[in-house]
């Protein structure tokens, strides 16, 4: 796997056995792509997770964009969160072969990434954790520019 990586031209920023995350500079494979992340079974042979980190984007419009493309190939979400115009927004399709497609942007940062989780391989314990990992947060929603209780208003 890791020789089809490189003769596609991907920049190694970590290629080591000692983790099961190899991590790829991507930026010549696609506007606004950072990074490609590619995570591997316990036992370093079976693909668990391919991720797209996407750079942050002045305007809302990415997540937007990334999910037309997606949606072309999968059709619509089985679950969608959050809202497409501002704040974070999460989008998962589950497909027949035990494959999980998961679109994100974080807020305020506006990191998107696009996910491919191999349930089968990953557990979809595990899948479903590092989705909810992304996830906003329920609850009071807090104002991130609000001062401290001790300081004078």
């Amino acid at each position: 796997m890791r020789q089809a990586i490189r003769r596609e031209g991907l920049a190694v920023q970590r290629e080591d056995e000692a983790f099961s995350e190899d991590i790829y500079e991507a930026s010549n494979l696609m506007p606004g792509l950072l990074q490609l992340k590619f995570s591997y079974a316990r036992d370093g042979q079976k693909l668990a997770r391919v991720e797209y980190v996407f750079t942050t984007f002045s305007d809302n419009a990415h997540v937007g964009e990334l999910m037309t493309r997606i949606e072309s190939r999968f059709g619509r979400p089985q679950r969608v969160t959050g809202r497409e115009e501002s704040g974070p927004y999460h989008a998962v399709w589950r497909l027949p072969d035990q494959m999980e497609v998961f679109v994100g942007r974080e807020w305020p940062q506006k990191t998107t990434y696009l996910k491919f989780f191999n349930v089968s391989v990953l557990g979809s314990a595990s899948a479903d954790s590092e989705r909810e990992s992304l996830q906003p947060k329920m609850g009071k929603a807090q104002n991130i520019h609000a001062l401290p209780l001790w300081v004078a208003r």
